[in-house]
């Protein structure tokens, strides 16, 4: 086990706590969309706004941290099961709701319809990042339970966020996990699970970004 840094811990990363702040914020914004006359824009703002202020909020908190600091975290992020859960689940949500923007604004040739597709891939690409970043901190909190035996880095430095958010990533872009290979069956079943949802998610950015060229031939 590795040596501890003395600081006091932090409440955990993606807390339920944090997730209903962003939430709320999300919400404001989306009334606010809302109230100035444009209501069909108001679901996909209010998943931006939120799925956006969650990952600044979260990596701000944990981009830098020392190896150390990264284990009482991951530690910490023990009990964050149920969050995990309902943010993937809002993400893959997001994606039926991009899919009903998407209609919407293929019947439309408006500024409304242009802004329904520009949202849509913010929040197809927001939805993605959020899916790593659970992934990269449940790849954290099984490194750090065994103690750092389960993902071979290549390397004896100790591992810190900004290393799993390079895992977690590279799942989400390339649908494996590149050199630092998982060595227990735990982790490549969790490695699996995210290359399936990653590969899910990557068809949404495409028929997003078709839907986009068309649109843009369209007008």
């Amino acid at each position: 086990m590795k040596k501890r840094s003395g600081r006091p811990a932090l409440g955990r990363l993606l807390s339920i706590g944090r997730a209903l702040w962003s939430l709320a914020v999300g919400v404001v914004a989306g009334a606010a969309i809302a109230l100035v006359g444009a209501p069909e824009l108001t679901p996909l703002v209010i998943w931006t706004i939120a799925a956006g202020t969650i990952l600044v909020w979260v990596w701000r908190a944990c981009w830098s941290a020392s190896p150390e600091r990264t284990e009482e975290l991951a530690e910490a992020e023990r009990c964050s099961r149920s969050t995990d859960t309902a943010i993937l689940i809002a993400s893959v949500v997001s994606l039926a709701v991009v899919a009903e923007a998407l209609v919407r604004a293929s019947h439309q040739h408006d500024a409304v319809a242009a802004t329904l597709v520009i949202l849509s891939v913010v929040a197809v690409v927001l939805a993605w990042a959020l899916v790593n970043t659970v992934f990269a901190f449940k790849y954290a909190r099984l490194y750090y339970r065994e103690d750092g035996s389960d993902i071979d880095f290549k390397r004896e430095e100790p591992s810190a966020y900004a290393d799993f958010a390079y895992i977690a990533f590279t799942v989400g872009m390339s649908f494996g996990p590149g050199e630092n290979e998982p060595t227990s069956n735990r982790m490549r079943r969790v490695a699996l699970g995210h290359a399936l949802l990653s590969y899910a998610f990557g068809t949404g950015i495409l028929a997003v970004a078709v839907n986009l060229v068309t649109n843009l031939g369209q007008s």
